[in-house]
């Protein structure tokens, strides 16, 4: 019977090293997205804390500053394309106080 050098138990371990691997790598991604998601809620609530500061809004310009659209699309609101992390604000002239 010809052999190829490939005994069942270095199979067996390449096998499972390569299924260690994966799994390592697919937990790391979901941990990855779950961060950015914990960061993404981060960012919202602390713009969501600044807002309720604000005592002054005569242009309505934080009128769309609730939980129902993301906030990346508020008004004043600058995100990252890629994480959707907010990068700036711009609400200079807007009289907020």
């Amino acid at each position: 019977m010809a052999t190829n050098g490939w005994s069942p138990q270095l199979l067996v371990f390449l096998l499972c090293f390569y299924s260690f691997t994966l799994i390592v790598v697919l937990g790391q991604m979901e941990v990855t997205l779950a961060l950015i998601s914990l960061s993404n809620l981060t960012d919202q609530f602390t713009l969501l804390s600044f807002k309720s500061l604000v005592t002054r809004d005569p242009y309505n310009v934080l009128s769309n500053w609730n939980s129902n659209i993301s906030f990346c699309d508020w008004n004043g609101v600058l995100c990252s394309h890629g994480s959707q992390r907010v990068v700036a604000l711009n609400l200079s002239e807007k009289a907020l106080e």
